[in-house]
């Protein structure tokens, strides 16, 4: 069976895909397909681009109501439901300290598909939610092409993973150790599903963990700093990506509204020693 490989640079980070049972010639269509996608995502989504449509509505919505594009409507309206279903863990809106719950003062008027911030401070950012909602497309691209087998990678911590992998009946994803990024402490078999892993931080040269710092606990205003992952697997890549960053920071925060039929969350927490224990959440 043949297989093609492609990888290209966007949003950041560095998107690997592995098409098989497919020609060069259309693997290539399907890799500028997808990067054109991307390119018109980071024009709604990143908060880098002064004119993009969210770097607008950040400015902007504190004094009237925005319409918004369908792709960002419905990408606003997954992050405030996962905001109340996680008791307010994850928070695209969050600003910063403690009983400043952002999503609190975004309104989101289903009616005219606009936003209004009530409260100047508020400017939502896409960390949390970005690259789910960019894999959430691609999957919906590759769908409407009609393939049937393909992994994508997005920076090694948000992987689709379509049909089956050439010599086997489902594609291994494994999610390394903190301590030992060569080893796998889990691998999770995937077959049309997607898995996101969120960590807290990374092991330096001389083996300390050192946390990034950009994991918070909104509820607190402080940054996790024990070394700690989450992973989630769900036929929705921008869940798997909001909830792996709610549950790295609480595994208990899901309301009992949560319906985890078909998915799986776990955890992968060390001790002093850098021993790990691997918890399944769902």
């Amino acid at each position: 069976m043949n297989t093609e490989y492609h990888h290209f640079y966007s949003m950041g980070t560095r998107l690997d895909a592995v098409f098989t049972g497919i020609d060069k010639k259309r693997a290539g269509m399907l890799s500028r397909l997808i990067r054109n996608e991307l390119e018109a995502l980071e024009n709604i989504l990143s908060i880098y681009r002064p004119g993009s449509e969210l770097s607008r509505l950040n400015k902007t919505a504190v004094t009237n109501d925005v319409s918004v594009s369908p792709r960002l409507y419905d990408c606003l309206l997954s992050c405030m439901a996962s905001y109340k279903l996680s008791s307010g863990v994850f928070d695209a809106a969050f600003v910063g300290s403690r009983g400043s719950a952002g999503m609190d003062f975004v309104e989101i008027n289903e009616t005219k598909k606009s936003v209004r911030y009530h409260d100047r401070n508020i400017k939502i950012d896409p960390g949390g939610f970005g690259k789910g909602q960019a894999m959430r497309d691609v999957q919906k691209t590759l769908l409407a092409e009609g393939i049937s087998d393909a992994l994508i990678s997005f920076g090694g911590s948000s992987v689709l993973a379509l049909g089956k992998h050439p010599h086997g009946s489902y594609w291994p994803i494994a999610v390394s150790g903190i301590f030992n990024p060569g080893s796998a402490v889990k691998v999770a078999r995937l077959n049309d599903m997607s898995m996101s892993t969120s960590g807290t931080g990374f092991a330096g040269s001389k083996g300390a963990f050192k946390p990034s710092g950009n994991i918070i606990d909104p509820r607190t205003g402080h940054a996790v700093v024990e070394p700690r992952t989450a992973s989630v697997i769900s036929g929705d890549p921008l869940e798997a990506e909001i909830l792996s960053t709610a549950l790295v920071v609480d595994s208990d925060c899901l309301s009992g509204e949560f319906d985890a039929t078909g998915k799986k969350a776990f955890t992968v927490v060390y001790d002093e020693a850098k021993e790990f224990v691997i918890n399944e959440i769902f």
